[in-house]
């Protein structure tokens, strides 16, 4: 398994989504997209270096997301009907935080936990040798 440093993967993020759409639009989101990934994957797995195996799924987010910004967002909208006027909304769908970027990245945990590590606690008064009242 090859891990990279977060500026490296925040760069291969920028040029993989590059390849994969085409000259983007709005090159500046794109590196805030590519940071906001690269920092929830880092919290989330508990580590300081980013996997390169998920370098195509975050540059596919980020393209999905751009594409977003440009149509003007998702919503929440599930289905419409034209007669009778008839709305449904998806919000068991949405994420806790009702953000479709955070939906997108919450999607992604089953695979982060391939990468994820064990964070064992540090403090004095979980490890062995702590004296127990």
């Amino acid at each position: 398994m090859k891990y990279i440093t977060a500026d490296e993967a925040v760069t291969k993020l920028i040029e993989t989504a590059k390849t994969l759409h085409g000259e983007l639009e709005n090159e500046a989101a794109a590196e805030i997209y590519a940071r906001h990934i690269v920092g929830h994957v880092l919290d989330y797995c508990h580590r300081k270096d980013f996997p390169s195996a998920l370098i195509l799924t975050g540059a596919a987010l980020i393209g999905s997301w751009l594409e977003d910004a440009a149509n003007g967002g998702r919503s929440a909208l599930k289905s419409i009907k034209q007669n009778d006027t008839e709305f449904q909304f998806a919000v068991a769908e949405t994420a806790s935080a009702g953000s479709t970027m955070d939906a997108d990245l919450e999607s992604l945990h089953p695979k982060l936990n391939l990468y994820r590590k064990v964070r064992w606690p540090t403090c004095p008064c979980h490890t062995s040798d702590a004296a127990q009242p």
